[in-house]
């Protein structure tokens, strides 16, 4: 039988990697990271951290899902953490015992099929061929981040909400308001608490090609006719390479 300390340590020690946010666990690490990217996942003990290798183009917007979140002490704390080392970053100034709290946003790629449909286009063959060699890629499909309270303001006038790519090849927030655009957001302006990985799921195409097929969260099966690796044998070794 385990000790109950063993057992409360282990506690401790989850729970210092991750933060809840409505009913979800979002991991927390030094690295800084963005939705939509693609890299590498790490965990030890009580610290993840996240490598970042690249970053898809998107010639279309991506429909993303955004909610609103005050913040209690458990995302203030992590949120100290997270910027104690980082000087220049706008505060958040969070008083527990009064009623109305600073707010953050938790963002959740929604159109996940149009998202697919980016890196399998032709724009990203070498984002394709680097998740095909590297195996065990993982791609951020969810963050939760801090804005300004003027930003948080926009989001609200806005319902619809999109991520796309900015001339200068960043990940922008578009929002919409009865199908026309009204503002952009800076995503890169907030401190990212936590982030959400999700794992690739491969299917073999009439030509007998691998392409990626589906992205479901990492802890979940893939389902129907797709893989969470690419099988290779005698007739398709080396496929993935074509």
């Amino acid at each position: 039988m385990k000790s109950p300390i063993l057992l409360l340590l282990l506690l401790c020690l989850f729970s210092c990697q991750s933060v809840s946010i409505k009913n979800r666990k979002y991991k927390v690490a030094d690295a800084t990271t963005e939705i939509a990217s693609i890299g590498q996942s790490k965990s030890f003990l009580y610290k993840n951290d996240f490598s970042t290798k690249v970053f898809p183009i998107l010639e279309n917007k991506i429909r993303v899902d955004l909610s609103i979140v005050p913040f209690n002490k458990k995302l203030n704390k992590t949120y100290l953490q997270k910027t104690k080392f980082n000087q220049n970053q706008p505060k958040v100034n969070y008083v527990d015992s009064l009623e109305t709290k600073p707010e953050m946003i938790t963002l959740s790629i929604l159109d996940m099929q149009g998202y697919i449909s980016e890196i399998n286009s032709e724009q990203n063959q070498q984002v394709l061929t680097y998740l095909k060699d590297t195996k065990k890629s993982k791609v951020i499909t969810s963050i939760a981040t801090t804005l300004s309270s003027d930003n948080i303001e926009k989001i609200r006038q806005a319902d619809t909400y999109y991520l796309t790519n900015s001339s200068n090849k960043k990940y922008t927030l578009v929002l919409y308001k009865e199908n026309k655009k009204i503002q952009t957001i800076d995503l890169q302006s907030g401190i990212v608490i936590g982030y959400e990985l999700s794992k690739c799921c491969w299917a073999l195409n009439k030509k007998h090609q691998w392409y990626l097929a589906d992205i479901v969260k990492e802890c979940n099966s893939c389902k129907g006719s797709t893989y969470s690796k690419i099988k290779e044998n005698k007739q398709n070794k080396s496929l993935f390479k074509m």
